[in-house]
């Protein structure tokens, strides 16, 4: 077995799907799938159970990958010991927010010549806090609300994180123009629960609104998804909706529109604070500088935030 298998089998079970870690780990799907068999028939037993749902790890493939991500980082470590031109890496854990990702293709290129290694996550925020604290990500992007504040700051400080702000945003609707709301100069949870929400399988909808808020606006169950052209789609052609924390520049599509969104006594849900989180004892270097300042230039955020 390869070290390369090893990596194909690990992103599988971190993504939870063949095509997610394969769009990840820059490969074509059909290369992950015939690795992975290759590998089972090595081992003689499966890694993962497979349906129309997706693969997910068996009782001995979860054995099998705890086992293979201990091999996995000390061979990692050991070639990052002994090599002539040792890499350095470079990665961000986040919430789906496009000017996150558009701000690490702005310092991949910026840094492309020196010799990092470059990863970028789009996780639900409990898992953005798991990764800076262990270490896999050098930096997250995460915001706190009303809902989520306390128990995110818990968590942080109980994994030695520090939370960073960037600016205060509001929340929004996200509908097609054709929309019946999309003339509304403001939209509750209340209209809202006749039509279909769609979201992607990264956003936590619970850190957007408490549980009995979700109960007793009687919100339709979203249709989970994980890429934006089939959001777009079922936004369009469903006369669904999604939500967005509202910052600027964030989202942009002439066919779509963003309204703000009341709570039941027609004021507007409280802002959500975004911003990004280190570890406590370690000082941010220039490439980590250069995203955050990438992240304020496309936000357009003063140095007073």
């Amino acid at each position: 077995m390869t070290i390369q298998q090893l990596k194909y089998i690990l992103g599988v079970a971190e993504y939870g799907s063949i095509n997610k870690a394969a769009e990840r780990l820059y490969v074509s799907q059909p290369s992950i799938t015939s690795s992975i068999r290759d590998a089972e028939a090595e081992l003689g037993f499966k890694i993962f159970d497979r349906s129309s749902r997706g693969v997910t790890l068996n009782e001995h493939g979860e054995n099998f990958v705890r086992d293979a991500g201990i091999v996995y980082e000390e061979f990692n470590g050991l070639l990052n010991k002994y090599s002539l031109n040792e890499k350095k890496t470079f990665s961000v854990a986040a919430l789906y927010y496009s000017f996150a990702r558009k701000a690490f293709v702005e310092v991949v290129k910026k840094f492309s010549e020196e010799n990092y290694d470059f990863s970028f996550h789009e996780i639900v925020a409990e898992s953005v806090i798991e990764d800076v604290a262990g270490g896999k990500s050098n930096l997250g992007i995460i915001y706190l609300s009303e809902t989520n504040r306390d128990l995110i700051l818990k968590s942080l400080e109980s994994n030695k994180l520090c939370f960073n702000h960037l600016t205060e945003c509001n929340a929004f609707v996200y509908m097609h123009k054709n929309h019946p709301l999309a003339e509304k100069e403001s939209i509750s949870l209340e209209e809202l629960s006749k039509f279909q929400f769609v979201t992607f399988d990264t956003d936590d909808l619970k850190s957007f609104f408490s549980e009995e808020t979700i109960s007793h606006y009687k919100l339709k169950n979203p249709i989970m998804v994980s890429d934006r052209a089939t959001e777009l789609n079922l936004i369009k052609n469903l006369n669904g909706y999604t939500f967005l924390s509202g910052v600027s520049g964030e989202d942009s599509n002439d066919d779509f529109i963003t309204i703000p969104l009341k709570n039941h006594d027609d004021a507007k849900i409280g802002s959500f604070e975004l911003g990004y989180i280190t570890q406590k004892d370690k000082k941010m270097n220039n490439i980590s500088t250069a995203y955050i300042n990438a992240i304020r230039r496309i936000l357009k955020i003063d140095d007073a935030g």
